[in-house]
């Protein structure tokens, strides 16, 4: 469950927005080339433009999903999910090594403590009371956490974690192409949600 908040003009109005309804969202903007923001703790902002029918200036609209379960992920959590996202099947099951159940992932298993962090932090969901899936909040924290914004000391140079590395005439430009390399991470992620996904968020 998200928090969503509308921004249009001066104005700034704020909803409930399940899980269905934040995908729905997210595609419509990727299908109208809105930029996408990922945030590492599981939101995600998007961001268009339009045209003032009085003034004809551009205008700056946005709307930004909030999880309402707080998360703040650490590395071990980051680190634990991006397991979780490489094996077909994740449970919750009993284990003989601890008092309380692990989540076994492929040949991995996720101690009790940090199991709790994440079902706590609202990033795994319990699909049919034994299959654990990930919510669109632990993937968006996972995308946001791959391309974090890494500022340079003259501020002409464009960081990110994932690599990218540009240098710019000036610190608008360099803010530019950040923000162009976002918004292209942002559809790109929209974009590779698959069928299997859609279909287990539906059923929410």
């Amino acid at each position: 469950m998200f928090t969503e908040t509308v921004e249009s003009d001066s104005s700034t109005t704020t909803g409930t927005a399940t899980e269905p309804h934040a995908l729905t969202l997210l595609r419509r903007a990727c299908n109208r080339g809105y930029a996408i923001e990922p945030l590492r703790t599981g939101g995600v902002i998007i961001r268009w433009r339009r045209i003032d029918l009085t003034t004809h200036a551009p205008v700056l609209r946005s709307i930004t999903l909030t999880p309402q379960v707080p998360a703040d992920p650490t590395d071990y959590d980051l680190s634990n999910l991006r397991v979780i996202a490489s094996v077909p099947v994740v449970r919750l099951v009993d284990s003989e090594e601890y008092t309380l159940p692990v989540i076994e992932a492929g040949t991995y298993a996720i101690p009790p403590s940090q199991a709790e962090r994440l079902l706590a932090q609202g990033f795994l969901l319990n699909s049919d009371n034994e299959h654990l899936r990930l919510t669109l909040a632990a993937r968006l924290s996972l995308v946001a956490a791959k391309h974090q914004r890494m500022d340079s000391s003259d501020r002409t140079t464009t960081w990110c974690s994932c690599g990218l590395a540009v240098h710019c005439k000036n610190a608008e430009q360099a803010e530019a192409r950040q923000a162009g390399h976002i918004a292209a991470v942002g559809a790109d992620f929209v974009q590779s949600l698959d069928a299997a996904f859609t279909a287990a968020v539906a059923t929410v």
